[in-house]
């Protein structure tokens, strides 16, 4: 007796409730081989691999027959992934082509499939889509489209929700107290005793650029942040010979992938470069939010400045289309 279990659609819809229907990047393609691996993605277990004609593919980390752990498996020959428990083969969109000692025709193994998901490879990095259904195209920006080998990624796992880590590099003014004693410590000068931010915002559907100044100071910052989970410091409109891109990747509740994509400017020396020293600098950040707890608040459970728009905006977002919680403007 052949049967499509309810409860897999009844999975399928439950899964990434806490980060549902984005695309985000995962690894850098660079660590994903002909092995499976298992990764935590938004509280979901997925199994990601290259096939043998190297394809990328993401799929549920869970077989359908008897839910085993399908990162336990092996690549077969014709670059399906076959089940550790029971053998059976899935192809890197997810259909199962084989089930060892039964004679199936086609019908039929067309509702043994495995959930899978939908992948991009961009910027060196592989991206997944967190549905099923109704996939949009992935809109990015213009720095994120050249060509893999110029990027530098360094990526660490957090112990913070996500929108934490978005939120502080969002913040332009938490420079001079949490980076004090590294890059900061110029805002602490006398002469900045008295300073004024000056902070201007625009938006588009999904994106914020926001234009921080010290009134001080003769140069400041422009930094945008591109829904879901991506945040650009345009450093390199300021001299610095690279642009980072900032990524804040859910692995649960409690923990994140900061990733770091760094693009540097054509002619730049890379092997001059001190790209250890340069990503070091996101330790003062990770102290912190990870000294904060859970999600960040929404708009009326902290008191706020005005200084703090940027991060007021995120959250009226997070809270609007993330948690489907409608917020008070404040």
């Amino acid at each position: 007796m052949l049967s499509t279990a309810p409860f897999i659609y009844e999975y399928i819809r439950a899964m990434f409730e806490m980060f549902p229907n984005f695309w985000t990047p995962v690894l850098p393609i660079a660590e994903i081989g002909f092995a499976p691996i298992a990764v935590e993605l938004a509280g979901e277990s997925l199994v990601l691999f290259r096939n043998s004609e190297g394809q990328f593919a993401a799929l549920s980390n869970r077989c359908p027959h008897r839910g085993a752990p399908l990162s336990r498996g092996q690549i077969t020959e014709d670059g399906c992934l076959q089940c550790p428990y029971h053998g059976w083969h899935f192809t890197a969109s997810g259909a199962c082509t084989r089930v060892p000692f039964n004679q199936l025709n086609q019908a039929q193994l067309s509702k043994l499939s495995a959930v899978s998901f939908p992948t991009k490879v961009i910027a060196g990095m592989l991206w997944i889509f967190t549905g099923t259904e109704n996939v949009p195209e992935l809109q990015l920006p213009s720095s994120l489209l050249e060509p893999e080998e110029h990027y530098i990624i360094h990526h660490e796992i957090w112990n913070a929700h996500w929108t934490r880590a978005i939120e502080i590099s969002l913040d332009y003014l938490h420079i001079p107290f949490v980076h004090r004693d590294s890059f900061g410590r110029e805002f602490n000068d006398i002469a900045h005793k008295d300073a004024l931010a000056q902070i201007s915002i625009t938006s588009t559907a999904n994106r914020m650029t926001i234009t921080n100044r010290i009134n001080t100071l003769h140069k400041g910052i422009e930094i945008e942040w591109h829904q879901p989970n991506n945040v650009i410091l345009k450093l390199d409109l300021d001299g610095m010979p690279l642009r980072p891109h900032l990524f804040a990747i859910p692995i649960n509740a409690q923990q994140m992938r900061f990733m770091q994509v760094v693009l540097p400017k054509p002619g730049i020396d890379i092997n001059n470069f001190n790209f250890d020293e340069f990503f070091a600098a996101s330790l003062d950040d990770r102290i912190m939010v990870e000294s904060q707890i859970g999600e960040v608040p929404n708009t009326t459970d902290e008191h706020n400045v005005p200084t703090d728009e940027p991060s007021l905006r995120f959250r009226r977002w997070y809270y609007r289309t993330v948690k489907s919680e409608a917020l008070p403007q404040v």
